[in-house]
């Protein structure tokens, strides 16, 4: 069963895309949404990179959703906080309410910069998501490598990336033993199984760190990691779709520019 955005990604069509495109488009999308003084452009590019995600990349639907809620879930209470907090000068009051010796208030000044707030968080995790359900970190590590940024940099977060899920999985399996063991049963014992549990992943931390520099040592590494690189081409009907998706933001940013909903 796929669980993770990794799963996602190597059994995407989208994978076997030139991965220098779908980053230059994922950038050009992120720049121009937080560019955009209208809460249109941001959701009409939110619309094209979900669709694309979906549509082309063979995303499930009901994972793509539920993962989004989850994390828009967050922007909506800073996008609620924001409503009584940016009121602007001079703006018509919408709703207030007196708590104690405050009055929080509504006004079209903060209702308009929170959609707008909001409509760009939406733009920003439907980018992202189209580029990480799109593309396998190996081959995002493999990309920066060969375009020489920052090396060191590069190689460290290939190794934490790799060691998350390896310990995360570690984890699992312990705490998975010391519930069937009623390890979690009282606040006692929960405690101290907590404290065991991580006590042993910090051990084992430390083991694991010099198994992999003895590994890397006895197979003479020299202070770089070789990557392997997968080059795609990028096709006809790529530069296509990319070309009406770049005309179609710049078309919308023109015609939409200082609308407001409010």
């Amino acid at each position: 069963m796929v669980t993770n955005l990794d799963d996602i990604a190597l059994l995407s069509p989208l994978r076997y895309k030139n991965t220098s495109l779908k980053l230059f488009l994922v950038i050009f999308g992120l720049l121009t949404g937080l560019l955009s003084d209208t809460p249109l452009l941001p959701l009409f590019i939110a619309v094209c990179m979900i669709a694309a995600t979906i549509i082309f990349g063979k995303i499930p639907v009901k994972f793509y959703f539920k993962l989004f809620a989850a994390l828009l879930g967050f922007a909506l209470i800073s996008c609620i906080i924001l409503l009584f907090f940016s009121t602007g000068e001079d703006s018509p009051v919408l709703w207030s309410i007196d708590i104690l010796w405050w009055t929080f208030s509504i006004t079209t000044a903060s209702l308009n910069q929170a959609v707008l707030v909001f409509s760009r968080t939406i733009n920003g995790l439907a980018c992202i998501f189209f580029l990480s359900m799109t593309t396998p970190m190996l081959e995002m590590f493999s990309y920066f490598k060969r375009v020489s940024f920052l090396d060191v940099f590069i190689e460290l977060a290939m190794l934490i990336y790799r060691y998350i899920f390896v310990f995360l999985e570690t984890a699992i399996n312990i705490q998975s033993s010391q519930k069937m063991r009623f390890g979690y049963k009282g606040f006692k014992n929960s405690i101290r199984s907590l404290g065991m549990l991580v006590g042993t992943l910090f051990v084992q931390t430390l083991e694991q760190g010099d198994k992999l520099y003895l590994s890397m040592n006895s197979r003479c590494y020299t202070g770089k990691l070789p990557f392997y690189t997968q080059k795609y081409k990028i096709k006809a009907t790529d530069a296509v779709l990319s070309v009406l998706f770049i005309g179609a933001t710049i078309v919308v940013f023109i015609y939409t520019r200082g609308y407001q909903f409010f």
